[in-house]
């Protein structure tokens, strides 16, 4: 069973996520910063079907933006 993602009609792919505009931590690098968005880009194809990747795009406190996995995000 496929599992299907709500994407906004904005055109950029947006999806929603339960800690958008929040502070969160991301575990990995122990960066901290509010989630900005989240975003379903395109990686390819694989056996004739598009794949896709979720990203999300945190702002840190210095106002750069990085990028870290939506899944593993926490409440900071």
């Amino acid at each position: 069973m496929e599992v299907r993602e709500s994407v906004t009609d904005n055109g950029f792919g947006h999806i929603g996520h339960p800690l958008l505009h929040q502070q969160v931590r991301d575990p990995r690098t122990d960066r901290e910063g509010e989630l900005m968005a989240v975003v379903r880009e395109p990686i390819g194809r694989v056996a004739g079907r598009q794949e896709y990747a979720r990203t999300a795009y945190v702002r840190g406190s210095d106002g750069r933006e990085f990028t870290a996995a939506p899944d593993t995000l926490e409440r900071a």
